[in-house]
């Protein structure tokens, strides 16, 4: 059996809606066991659902850390918030694979860090997987949890993002640095630097790869720092969300012989919604961590805790432990 703790405080949508997440990941997994952290008021909601009650515990939580508490103080401020007291779960119970929630994502980093402790002393990172036009996946190492870097933390993403590849059946991932050229003189100073090293490890390292490449597919593991990673995303997101409403605008205005447009806009915009795609994982931490985004719904739920459900259930914290020893 597979146990998963699930913090379903803090996200924009009030814990009776994400419920039915957690229910479906029940009902679908025959092999997963869950504890909720939450108001235990949802008891009357639970009632109404048919699941498997024995494979369910919820801890009963009197606060909530929201985007406005300084994640360090609201550790020590509320002890009995659902993030904190699910942590300390997962902790203290090795039974416990791992962790999601939709929180405040510096509060899900911190507390994170504090509580389960690093693994083999490296600098965690946010790892977010993306789908790219082959349909393969893409781990982009790190996308926002560390702005500033050096070059041995990127190597360290480097063999993080490397287990986690492996974790989904790739062998031997393919590894490339973001910059601003392929050239492998291209780039800032970190860059330039970090290639060179990358150039004398033994794993699958590709070169540079500018940011309009990201999703081409030719690589499996994108590594920068968490500022340009972060920006990488946001840049994709943002730019999907244009192309794809003002095609939705003009498909409108052609009336009938739009809708095969419509149509199969919607469908490629199913490829990069986030609430069905899981979330962004804390690698470099004694358990799976997923942090789902915070306007999280139920299908967001039922994602992340899939998600990290198989993560646990390939052992991507042995994995990782053994590569980073190497």
């Amino acid at each position: 059996m597979i146990k998963i703790v699930v913090d379903l405080k803090g996200a924009d949508k009030p814990q009776e809606e994400l419920i039915y997440g957690v229910v479906k990941a029940i009902n679908e997994i025959s092999d997963l066991s869950i504890v909720v952290c939450c108001d235990g008021t949802i008891t009357n909601i639970l009632a109404g659902y048919e699941f498997d009650k024995n494979r369910l515990e919820i801890i009963d939580s009197i606060e909530e850390i929201t985007n406005y508490d300084n994640p360090l103080r609201a550790i020590k401020e509320k002890p009995n918030s659902s993030l904190v007291l699910g942590l300390n779960y997962a902790k203290e119970n090795d039974d416990v694979k791992g962790f999601v929630s939709c929180g405040s994502t510096g509060a899900v980093l911190v507390s994170s860090i504090f509580l389960l402790g690093k693994l083999n002393n490296v600098r965690p990172a946010l790892a977010s997987v993306l789908l790219q036009a082959n349909g393969k996946r893409l781990c982009v190492m790190d996308c926002g949890a560390n702005i500033d870097c050096k070059s041995s933390q990127l190597k360290d993403f480097a063999y993080m993002g490397i287990a986690y590849m492996k974790t989904l059946g790739i062998e031997n991932p393919k590894v490339a640095l973001l910059s601003n050229g392929s050239e492998s003189k291209k780039g800032n100073e970190l860059v330039k630097e970090t290639h060179e090293i990358f150039k004398n490890l033994d794993i699958n390292f590709v070169g540079n790869i500018e940011g309009k490449e990201a999703l081409s597919g030719k690589t499996d593991v994108l590594v920068c720092d968490g500022f340009a990673g972060n920006v990488l995303l946001k840049t994709i997101e943002g730019t999907a969300i244009t192309v794809f409403d003002e095609l939705l605008q003009m498909a409108k205005q052609m009336g009938t012989e739009g809708t095969l447009i419509i149509n199969a806009v919607k469908e490629v915009s199913k490829k990069y919604d986030y609430n069905s795609q899981g979330g962004a994982l804390l690698l470099g931490v004694n358990k799976v961590v997923v942090k789902g985004h915070g306007a999280a719904t139920s299908e967001t739920i039922y994602s992340i805790v899939k998600m990290a459900y198989e993560l646990g259930k390939n052992n991507l914290i042995e994995k990782t432990k053994s590569i980073l020893s190497e």
